[in-house]
């Protein structure tokens, strides 16, 4: 049997136990993700990243500043020597306004706003990367309840069918059929189905606080099971790696890295350049320097400054950031290995886990069927108790595992979606409604 049709055949087996309830999860994941700290700081810095893109292009803007001032003034100079006994006091007043328009700074404004524009995509990767692992830490945390739920009520059942087994040694036991071993055997296996039982319980009650830390929110009373659709998965692991190097969202983050490490390169050869400003300045003054009246002036000048030695400095900081750029790629192609590793080993255990949960499917019919045949054998006295109670004990473990591969099995399938970087996708989380009004207004979404 090939695994399309073995996975087929799993869909099938799945969806008899199952109920079709995705929206809950899906409800439950979103709301994880909008309230979770984590998620609401990525957003936080992703906003502040966006006002440093504001800041940048203001370069391109004229600078416009004013002042003004009022005050005493004593001078003695060559001037006011000629005056009286050389020392003036006046009442000293100024006024200015000045302006200043970059024209060329060897591309450092045009850089800058590159290099922060690439910073936010790099910061918004990393929003939806947070967002990616919140979900699946939900899902985890979600399915992890649903699980425990199961093996609680399996092991009540063991319980409930061991006090059975139980009653019926009792009954024998006074009616001097059954023997004092028999008794002692089916109260220590009574005992441990209680040990059981308490056990379950308490992992239920551990997942149910780790449902309240990941979501924020107590677990519901219920929990219905979400039917994954296998249509979503790729048909193989390449398909698998080919999706996820064109979706996750950390090999975007690296790739944006690498722009704003090459436009952070290009600012700094912007220190090679010379740079040129349009100046405008007009003043009014009154009382200035000992010289009693108005003192006005208007000028208004094409400005070039050039750097022509600066201790080395700026060349290395173009050397810096280039070997920045090498960093940069090759934090990168460390991300790449990471990310194949990731949804290769996604892929392992969503398609040996599909094709072991049939096998478990058959222990446990098979232990079930052996049970029900032991308990009419003991029944006529063919079999002994320890038996009956080691194949009760087997059924119980095979339910268990049957279990816990079913739900492994669902979790390696929100695994590999989450490995392609498509989890919020699947579960309908949208990002949007965490950016502020004022990234609303200007119609920034998250990608």
């Amino acid at each position: 049997m090939n695994l399309k049709r073995t996975l087929l055949v799993v869909a099938v087996m799945f969806s008899s136990v199952q109920a079709t309830y995705a929206s809950q999860l899906e409800e439950v994941v979103t709301r994880s993700v909008l309230s979770s700290p984590e998620v609401k700081q990525s957003m936080d810095a992703r906003n502040a990243i966006y006002e440093e893109v504001r800041q940048a292009r203001g370069g391109f803007y004229p600078k416009i500043d004013i002042a003004a001032g009022v005050g005493y003034e004593w001078t003695k100079n060559t001037t006011t020597q000629n005056v009286g006994d050389g020392d003036v006091e006046l009442r000293r007043r100024e006024a200015s306004i000045s302006l200043r328009q970059m024209l060329f700074d060897g591309f450092l404004t045009d850089s800058e706003v590159d290099r922060h524009a690439s910073r936010l995509e790099a910061n918004n990767h990393h929003l939806r990367e947070v967002a990616e692992e919140k979900a699946l830490e939900t899902t985890r945390a979600y399915l992890e309840v649903i699980k425990r739920q199961e093996l609680l009520n399996q092991a009540n059942e063991t319980l409930y069918n061991h006090v059975q087994v139980y009653e019926r040694i009792r009954k024998r036991s006074e009616s001097g059929l059954g023997t004092l071993a028999s008794i002692q055997q089916a109260t220590g296996r009574l005992a441990l189905a209680e040990v059981n039982v308490l056990s379950a319980e308490n992992n239920l009650r551990d997942a149910q606080v780790t449902f309240q830390r990941v979501v924020g929110e107590k677990a519901p009373d219920t929990l219905e099971t979400p039917l994954f659709n296998l249509s979503s998965l790729p048909e193989s692991e390449s398909d698998s790696v080919k999706r996820a190097t064109v979706n996750h969202p950390t090999l975007k983050l690296a790739q944006a890295d690498i722009q704003a490490a090459q436009s952070q390169y290009d600012s700094a050869r912007s220190l090679m350049y010379p740079k040129l400003n349009f100046e405008v300045d007009r003043n009014w003054n009154n009382n200035i320097d000992g010289v009693e009246g108005d003192n006005e002036d208007l000028t208004a000048m094409f400005r070039l400054s050039y750097n022509i030695y600066n201790g080395g400095s700026d060349k290395a900081r173009i050397r810096q950031t280039r070997h920045q750029i090498n960093e940069a790629k090759d934090i990168k192609d460390n991300a790449l290995r990471q990310t194949i590793e990731g949804v290769s080993l996604s892929w392992n255990a969503y398609e040996i886990l599909g094709r072991q949960l049939a096998f478990f499917e058959k222990h446990v019919d098979s232990s079930s069927q052996t049970r029900d045949s032991y308990l009419k054998q003991f029944n006529i006295g063919q079999r002994s108790l320890l038996d009956l109670l080691d194949t009760e004990n087997e059924v119980f473990s095979s339910k268990n595992a049957l279990i816990a591969a079913k739900y492994d099995y669902l979790l390696a399938q929100y695994r590999l979606v989450n490995g392609m970087g498509e989890m919020l996708e699947l579960l309908k989380v949208d990002l949007e409604p965490l950016a502020s009004t004022a990234l609303a207004e200007d119609k920034i979404r998250v990608e």
